[in-house]
Formats: structure tokens, C-alpha cells, sequence
């Protein structure tokens, strides 16, 4: 994934901006992203980190609720830091500008910074002939592109800038984290800037970058650090923390050896926990919710009429909560868990998702025979993928002669569920036979005509894999067909499918996903039955064969809307639901979207938005349709292939 961050150009870390505002500069950025500086006459092999410091940045703490962004990092000496949001604290390190209504407390989205650190620091040399260099250290929080849900990233910076230093040469700089080597162009200009590592939502990249520990103010020197702080970024001061003993900015290199050993640092030390939200599974009855925290008060924050508000249960020593909570009305679609023991609380909330009602009891082989045994609140019969079938919950053998690794098994209504095959016994597989003995080369055989007519060309088309999930793909062969000097595949019928090739042995062939994200407008059904192929092979004089055919089945996902969907005049539609892949056994790739459209009978069907299918196959889309638009129902087709329609509740 590639993204685009802003971020500051030129001011330094805890001092006023430069005259003229605030410089921004786009970045393109990938997983590990070094910038260097453009038109450079001097060879550029050299601008490069040289000493890295990987593991200083150790942990990163569960996602805050209230903006998307981790509660915390820690450094590997046990320093937590979290983000800095009082736009009234000088501490906090903001710049005239940052927060867009600067009487406002911060919130998000409406009122938040485009970008926020957990740490700063910055330091600046100056050159002679009135050049500089300027160092920034930063783990930073900022967005992909708008300042929006699900545009959140972190990622770990190292920055120096040089302006006005010798011209063509190669200078060396050291800092407190390693040291880097930068080439200048003829005007004495030359940077490096590396980022690691800015994905969307992945904020445990982070922690592969070249800083930490944190590092803050000398104790040493005169003034001491302000209490919950690593320091004030208004004002230079010595440091601690390099892990390299290191802890001044310094450059060597045509003639120039200058140091220093003043920073500015901004950092504010955690003392909330957090929260993470892991998974709230229903049965109807109940809601089973875990949640992961290392602190020690947390509760299932109450809907009234609902659920009650539950503290969660924990174990000595575990950084895992628990807690199950009878349902007393209509299943809700998300819960919300809070850590009461925060200041402020943290939260986090977490979809609502239906148990799947299958548990798989026994998978079992001995070498002849597989033993698959499951208890369904579903009811019978269920399928085994790609073995057979139960009709009740005794063990049920099916004559293999090789088993599958793990057993799928699952109802037509939905739900399914995984165990591994654990071998019970039988004896070796048979060895293979010894090599045969080569005989003397005997020529070549010609044969002089008489006997039979050779027979013409023959087809043969098989595939790899025979049931294929909208976005899969597989090869078909046709390799076996005797006779054959041409190929030439066709599709006969059912859904559209691509070939890479129509004239090689073995094709690829795909099939497409059922709708695009982009797509504006319901797509209509797909035809129905397989996919059919034929391969017709041509012979050495011209003739041709009689067609062969294979048939792929293309499997589609079973789409399920959540009851429970609301949409109250003016208010937040609500709508989620599950995606499952009959036979889907680990993360699907890519993944799975689904598109929700408004179906209100009285006007056009317009689409809503669409939703990502998380890797436990579930969605949920929160949408506002308008002040004056009421919206009743809604079709919601799957990229998989799977479509369902649901009324929405008004009230």
C-alpha cells in the first residue's frame, strides 16, 4: 500500500514556525520510505543510514476509541508515552495552526491535528558561512490522507535537512540514535528522511524504527524535566538516553567537525492503559466479550433496556479480560468497553457477531478411514468441504486415502467451523520403486508405413482446482491431450471467467469478483450453474479434435445482514452483518468488501457506502443519508458474489 503524509518541512521541533506560515510537503510513502536530496552532482551512494538501532521502541498499546490512534508506545527501558492532546498545554508542542479551532478542546475528527507525537526531539548545528543542519526524532501519529476514521497511521522518523554546508561532498552526522552519511549538491544542500513504516491501521510498524529509547532531559542539568514529561520543547537542554552513549547531534566531513549537546524533547508520559476490544459473540441469549488491557478496571458499558453494565473478570498477572452478559432485548450491533481505572476513561468498542453453532468434536485418521464427528445448533445435515456429509452427531468415517490437514465443516444456513486432523495410526506408505537399469541407446525406429491409420488428435482438459471463489484463480491443463501441436480454450457457458491465454497447454484462468467497490449501482444476478471451458487441439496435418470440456463450480459467499438495522431520521445508519466462504480456512486475499445500497421503496436506488470484511467475516457500515432521507431497506451485495436484502428499523 502506498500513502500520502504531510508533514512539517522545515520547522524545528518546539520552536515558532518560520515567517510565512506552515510549509507542508507531500510525501509518497511505502513500508520503509528514505527521501534524499534531488539533483545531486556528488555520487549518491552514499546518503544512507549507516548505524541503526532497531528494538528501541518495543510495544504499542491498544487502539484509543476516541481517535482511532494507540493509547501508548514503550521504549525497551519501560518508558510509555502517549499523545499529547491539550491544545492549552505548552507541553503538548503546538504550533499556531494545528488544531483548526484553537478554542475548541481537541476531538476527534471535527477538531483534530493533522498530525501529533508520542515523541520529538530535535537539535540544529550551525555551519560555517551561515549554513545549518537540523535534526528531527519522532514517533509520530498522522492520516493517509484526510483527517477521518480509518485514515490513522504511526510511523517512526528520522530527519536531517542541510542547507548552505560545503558544496559535492559527503558529510557524516551522528545523533543520539546512530549515525547517517548525506551527500550536498552545488549548493551545499543535501537531507535524508526516513520513515518506518506509515500502512493504515498497522500501527506495530512502528516499532521497527531506528529510535528509542526515548530520550529526555539530562537530570543532571538544571532545570529538571517538568512532572510528566520527557521535557519542555520550548527550551534546549542536555539529554539522556542513546543507547550508544551518544548523546549529542554532530557532523565530520570536508573540514567541518562541529557538536552539540542541546535538544528540544517532547514527550508526555502515559498513565492511562487502554483498552482493546477483541471480539463480542452472540448466541441470542448472551454475549460472550473478551477484550486484552494491562489495566486492572474494566467494564461492558451498559445499553439500557439491552445490556447491564458488567465489570469484566480478569486473571493474576494476565493482561486478558472476560466477561458474558445476558441479552435482555435486541441483540445490539457493537458494545463499547471502557477502562474505568484511565484518566480520562479509554474505550473501545467492538461489532456484534452470531456464534456459528458448529463445533467439530473429533477429525481423527488411521491411515484407511477419516472420523469426523460435530454438534450443530443449526440442526443436520452438515457438510464436510470436499469429504461428505453428517446427518447427526455421531462419528461419522469416510475411506480416504489421504487426508485433508484440517476438516471444514458447515450448514447451508451459515456458520462453520475448523479443527485440525490428528493421525491415529496406519502403516508406511509403499516406497518407490528402484530405477530401471538404462539400456544401450538402440537408434532411432522408423516406421515405413502399413498397419493401421494413426488416429487424429485428442483432448484432454482437467484443472487444478474445480471450485473457485469469485477472486481465485487456478490453472486449467490440457498438457495430456495427445497428438496436439495447437491449443485453443473457449468458454461455453455459465458465469464470465478470464483466460490468460486461449492458445498455451496450461492457462490461468480467473474469476472475477461479482461487483467493484466502485461500482454506483446494484449488480444483476449472475448467471447460474459452472462455469464450462472447452479445448479443442489441432495435429500435425491440420485436423482437429473433438471437443473436451471441464467444469468449475464458482463458489460464492454466504452474505448475512445482522437484525438490528436502524436508521432514525437525521441520525447514523447502522447496518452490519457476516461474510463467510464455505471451505475458507485462513485469511482470504484479497479481501472481501461488501456494497450496501438504499432500496426505500418510493425513489432511485442509491448506493450507501461500502464496508471491508474483517478476517472474522464480519462488516459494518455507519453512514449519515441526509437530514430529510429516511432510509427503510437495503440490498448489500458481497464482491464474493454473495447479495442480501433487510428491512431498517425506524425506531
Amino acid at each position: 500500500m502506498s500513502a500520502h503524509i504531510w508533514h512539517r518541512a522545515d520547522a524545528r521541533p518546539g520552536r515558532a514556525r518560520p515567517a510565512g506560515g506552515r510549509t507542508r510537503r507531500l510525501v509518497a510513502a511505502a513500508a520503509t520510505l528514505v527521501l534524499v536530496a534531488a539533483g545531486v552532482e556528488a555520487a549518491t551512494a552514499t546518503t544512507q543510514v549507516v548505524q541503526k538501532n532497531p528494538g528501541g521502541v518495543t510495544a504499542v498499546g491498544p487502539v484509543n476509541g476516541d481517535n482511532g490512534f494507540p493509547a501508548w508506545y514503550a521504549d525497551k527501558v519501560g518508558t510509555r508515552l502517549e499523545l499529547c492532546l491539550d491544545g492549552d498545554n505548552l507541553l503538548c508542542g503546538f504550533l499556531p495552526g494545528d488544531i483548526p479551532d484553537e478554542t475548541q478542546p481537541v476531538s476527534f475528527p471535527e477538531n483534530f491535528p493533522e498530525e501529533v507525537f508520542y515523541f520529538l526531539a530535535g537539535s540544529s548545528l550551525d555551519l560555517p558561512g551561515g549554513g545549518r543542519a537540523v535534526l528531527t526524532l519522532g514517533l509520530e501519529a498522522a492520516f493517509a490522507n484526510e483527517v477521518a476514521p480509518g485514515e490513522q497511521m504511526t510511523f517512526a522518523r528520522q530527519r536531517i535537512v542541510v542547507k548552505g554546508a560545503p558544496a559535492n561532498t559527503t558529510l557524516t552526522f551522528r545523533h543520539p540514535y546512530g549515525s547517517l552519511t548525506i551527500d550536498t549538491d552545488r549548493t551545499g544542500a543535501g537531507r535524508l528522511v526516513e520513515d518506518i513504516s506509515p500502512a493504515t491501521g498497522n500501527f506495530a510498524t512502528a516499532l521497527k524504527g531506528n529510535l528509542g529509547p526515548f530520550l529526555r532531559w539530562d537530570p543532571a542539568t538544571a532545570p529538571s524535566a517538568p512532572a510528566g514529561y520527557l521535557g519542555d520543547p520550548a527550551q534546549d537542554h542536555t539529554v539522556v538516553g542513546s543507547p550508544f552513549g551518544f548523546n549529542r547531534f554532530a557532523v565530520t566531513g570536508a573540514g567541518l567537525d562541529a557538536s552539540t549537546d542541546q535538544f528540544t524533547v517532547q514527550g508526555k508520559l502515559s498513565t492511562n492503559t487502554g483498552v482493546q476490544a477483541d471480539s463480542a459473540v452472540t448466541d441470542g441469549d448472551y454475549i460472550d466479550i473478551t477484550a486484552s488491557s494491562t489495566g486492572t478496571q474494566l467494564q461492558v458499558e451498559g445499553q439500557p433496556g439491552v445490556i447491564a453494565t458488567t465489570p469484566m473478570v480478569t486473571d493474576p498477572g494476565s493482561d486478558r479480560f472476560y466477561a458474558r452478559v445476558r441479552v435482555t432485548g435486541p441483540v445490539p450491533s457493537q458494545v463499547k468497553l471502557v477502562n474505568i481505572g484511565d484518566r480520562p476513561a479509554s474505550s473501545s468498542t467492538v461489532p456484534v457477531t452470531r456464534d456459528g453453532g458448529i463445533i467439530v468434536t473429533r477429525a481423527t485418521y488411521d491411515g484407511a478411514r477419516l472420523v469426523v464427528a460435530a454438534t450443530s445448533t443449526r440442526g443436520y445435515p452438515l457438510t464436510v468441504a470436499g469429504v461428505g456429509r453428517l446427518d447427526d452427531d455421531q462419528a461419522t468415517a469416510f475411506a480416504l486415502a489421504a487426508p485433508p490437514a484440517s476438516v471444514v465443516v458447515s450448514h447451508a444456513d451459515g456458520g462453520s467451523a475448523t479443527l485440525p486432523v490428528r493421525v491415529v495410526g496406519g502403516s508406511a506408505t509403499p516406497q518407490a520403486l528402484p530405477p530401471v537399469p538404462p539400456d544401450p541407446d538402440p537408434g532411432p525406429v522408423v516406421d515405413t508405413g502399413g498397419g493401421a491409420a494413426p488416429s487424429g488428435p485428442a483432448a484432454v482438459a482437467t484443472a487444478a482446482v474445480t471450485g473457485l471463489a469469485r477472486g481465485a484463480s487456478t490453472q486449467l491443463d490440457g498438457s495430456a491431450s495427445t497428438g496436439a501441436v495447437a491449443y485453443q480454450w473457449s468458454q461455453l457457458s455459465g458465469p464470465p471467467v478470464s483466460l490468460s491465454s486461449t492458445t498455451v497447454a496450461k492457462p490461468t484462468v480467473s474469476v472475477p469478483f461479482f461487483t467493484k467497490t466502485t461500482d454506483t449501482t446494484p449488480v444483476p444476478a449472475a448467471a447460474e450453474g459452472p462455469a464450462r471451458l472447452q479445448l479443442v487441439v489441432t495435429g500435425p496435418d491440420g485436423t482437429t479434435s473433438s471437443p473436451a470440456t471441464v467444469d468449475l463450480t464458482v463458489v460464492t459467499d454466504d452474505l448475512v445482514i445482522d437484525a438490528g438495522a436502524r436508521h432514525r431520521l437525521g441520525n447514523e445508519l447502522r447496518v452490519s452483518g457476516t461474510s463467510t466462504l464455505p471451505g475458507a480456512t485462513g485469511v482470504l486475499a484479497p479481501a472481501t468488501s461488501v456494497l450496501v445500497y438504499d432500496t426505500t421503496p418510493g425513489r432511485a436506488v442509491t448506493k450507501l457506502g461500502t464496508a471491508p470484511v474483517t478476517t472474522l467475516g464480519t462488516w459494518s457500515l455507519k453512514v449519515s443519508p441526509g437530514p430529510t432521507r429516511q432510509v427503510t431497506s437495503v440490498l448489500v451485495q458481497s464482491t464474493r458474489g454473495g447479495t442480501s436484502s433487510s428491512s431498517v428499523a425506524t425506531k
